[in-house]
C-alpha cells in the first residue's frame, strides 16, 4: 500500500480525489493547465411537437484554453486522519469556434432560413476550475470522504454570450486493497 506520497514535497491530487494514496504531510503546488472544451446543444423535434412556438436553435461551441493555478493538500488531526484539498485553476480561452443558429417558430412556418451568428478566432475569455475534497481516514486502509468539482465558463462579446456552469459532487466510503 502506498503511504505518504507527497512526491518531493509537491501536492499529490490522487490522495484527495481517488484515494490511491494516504498522504501524511501537507503540501501545495503550482498547477499548469491545458484544456479543450466542445459541445453541441440543439432543439429536438420532440420539443417542437410538444411546444409548436419553440424556436429551432442549435449552439455549437469549441475552445482551447491555457492556465495556471495553485492546489494545496492540508493534512491535519491526530495521526494525519484528515485531508483537505483545495485547488483553483483559472484558464484563458486562447481560441474559440462558436456558432449559434436560430429560427423562430414563425420563420419555420413561413419556410424562412435560420439566422446564424458566428464567433471564431483568438479571444481572452475565462474558464474557472475549482476543486475541493475532504477525506477522513479511519486507518490508512479505510476512509470516507466528499469531493466537489466545479467549472465556470464565461464567453462574452457582441456576437455570442455563453455562461456555462458544470459541477460534480460525490460522497464515498471505501477500502483500499
Amino acid at each position: 500500500m502506498p503511504v505518504a506520497l507527497v512526491k518531493d514535497g509537491v501536492l499529490d491530487g490522487t490522495a484527495a480525489f481517488s484515494q490511491n494514496y494516504f498522504q501524511i504531510r501537507s503540501a501545495g503546488s503550482w498547477l499548469l493547465g491545458f484544456g479543450f472544451q466542445g459541445g453541441s446543444i440543439k432543439t429536438t423535434d420532440e420539443l417542437i411537437r410538444r411546444s409548436p412556438r419553440a424556436p429551432d436553435a442549435h449552439l455549437r461551441f469549441a475552445n482551447v484554453s491555457l492556465g495556471a493555478g495553485y492546489g494545496y493538500n492540508f493534512v491535519f488531526g491526530h495521526h494525519a486522519q484528515w485531508l483537505l484539498h483545495l485547488s483553483f485553476l483559472p484558464t484563458f480561452v486562447v481560441y474559440k469556434h462558436n456558432r449559434l443558429t436560430v429560427r423562430s417558430a414563425d420563420d419555420r412556418i413561413q419556410g424562412k432560413d435560420s439566422q446564424e451568428k458566428k464567433d471564431h478566432g483568438m479571444c481572452f475569455n475565462m474558464i474557472f476550475n475549482e476543486r475541493a475534497s475532504l477525506v477522513y481516514y479511519f486507518t490508512p486502509k479505510y476512509f470516507a470522504g466528499a469531493s466537489f468539482i466545479m467549472s465556470n465558463s464565461i464567453f462574452d462579446n457582441d456576437k455570442v454570450t455563453i455562461n456555462q456552469n458544470k459541477w460534480l459532487a460525490r460522497a464515498i466510503i471505501g477500502m483500499r486493497l
